[in-house]
C-alpha cells in the first residue's frame, strides 16, 4: 500500500481509500451510469460554500456514485443560511442521481456542519436532508468525515472552501481543536476578478480551469500565503505546530504548486490530497456505512 509520509516518516493516510473511493467518485461527476451495484443507499449530502454535493455508497461501503451542483446563495461559510434555496439544490443532485441510475433512491442519509458552530444551526443541515424524503440518521462535524474518508486518524485537517479556511486538529478520529477564519475559493476569484478586470462568473470559471491558465497562479500567491498564515498561527496556538501531519482538502486550494507554497508559508510540510473536492461528502457517507451498517472497520 502506498501512502503519503509526513517529514518524519508516519503513514498518516491510506492512499488505499483515495484510489478505491475518492478517485472513481470524482470521475462519476462527470459518468452516465452507476459505478456499482447496490441494494442500499448510504447517501453523504454535503453542503459546502462554492458546491452541493451527493455522494451514495452501496451496502459493502462502495462508491455507487456523485453529483454536484453549485451552491449560489444556500451556504455562506459552510452554513445553511437559505433553508428553501439549500433543499431546492440538494433536490437537483437527487434528480440527477435518479436520472444517472435509472431509478428512484431509496436509502438512508447523513449530513456534516463545520466546527464550531451552534446545534441549533448545525441541525438545519439534517432538516434539508429529512425535507427531501430521507431519514437523516448522521449529523457529523466535517473533520471527523474526512477522517473517515482517508482513515487519517491523527493530524490537522485543513479544509480550504469557498469563504473560509479551517483547521482542525484530530486525536483518534476526534477534533481536539478546531479554527475558521475569512479567506477561501471565493476570495481568489475576487482577486481574478479584479486584477484581470472580468466579472465573478468568468473569473470562477478561469479558477476552476487553472491547469490552463497557469500564468495565472502568481496573482493567486499572496491568497495562498494567508491561508498558510492562518494554518500555522492556529497550530501555534493549539500547541501542535510541527508535532502533527497537515493534510490539505476542499477544493479551494486546488492550485499548481499550492503545496510549495503552503508549506513555505507554514513552515513544516503541508500535503494536499488527492480529489480533495470529494474528501468531506464520501467521509459523511463512509461514516453513516460504517455506524449503520455494523462495520466497524472503514
Amino acid at each position: 500500500m502506498s501512502s503519503a509520509k509526513s517529514v518524519s516518516g508516519t503513514v498518516y493516510y491510506n492512499a488505499n481509500r483515495v484510489e478505491s473511493l475518492l478517485a472513481p467518485l470524482e470521475r462519476s461527476l462527470e459518468a452516465n451510469d452507476a459505478l456499482s451495484e447496490w441494494v442500499k443507499l448510504y447517501l453523504g449530502f454535503d453542503f459546502g460554500t462554492t458546491n452541493t454535493v451527493l455522494v451514495a455508497l452501496n451496502e459493502f461501503g462502495e462508491p455507487v456514485g456523485a453529483v454536484m451542483e453549485p451552491s449560489g446563495a444556500s451556504v455562506s461559510d459552510g452554513v445553511v443560511v437559505d433553508y428553501l434555496s439549500a433543499v431546492n439544490t440538494m433536490r437537483k443532485c437527487l434528480d440527477r442521481m435518479e436520472r444517472r441510475l435509472r431509478r428512484q433512491l431509496v436509502g438512508i442519509g447523513a449530513a456534516a456542519y463545520p466546527p464550531g458552530i451552534s446545534e441549533r444551526t448545525a441541525k438545519v443541515c439534517g432538516n434539508v436532508v429529512e425535507a427531501l424524503g430521507f431519514s437523516c440518521e448522521g449529523l457529523y462535524e466535517e473533520p471527523t468525515a474526512a477522517s473517515d474518508a482517508l482513515d487519517f486518524r491523527d493530524g490537522a485537517i485543513v479544509d480550504i472552501g469557498g469563504g473560509t479556511t479551517g483547521i482542525s486538529i484530530l486525536q483518534d478520529g476526534e477534533v481536539v481543536y478546531s479554527a475558521d477564519e475569512p479567506t477561501g475559493g471565493t476570495h481568489m476569484t475576487l482577486v481574478l476578478s479584479g486584477a484581470l478586470k472580468v466579472d465573478f462568473d468568468k473569473a470562477e470559471m478561469m479558477k476552476r480551469n487553472i491547469e490552463n491558465n497557469a500564468h495565472l497562479v502568481p496573482l493567486l500567491r499572496p491568497t495562498l500565503e494567508k491561508m498558510g498564515t492562518i494554518v500555522k498561527n492556529h497550530l501555534i496556538k493549539s500547541g501542535y505546530y510541527g508535532k502533527v501531519p497537515i493534510l490539505t482538502v476542499g477544493g479551494g486550494g486546488v492550485l499548481p504548486g499550492a503545496e510549495e507554497v503552503l508549506s513555505a508559508t507554514v513552515g513544516v510540510e503541508v500535503k494536499i490530497c488527492p480529489n480533495p473536492l470529494m474528501v468531506t461528502p464520501a467521509g459523511i457517507a463512509t461514516r453513516l456505512w460504517r455506524q449503520r451498517s455494523g462495520n466497524g472497520k472503514i
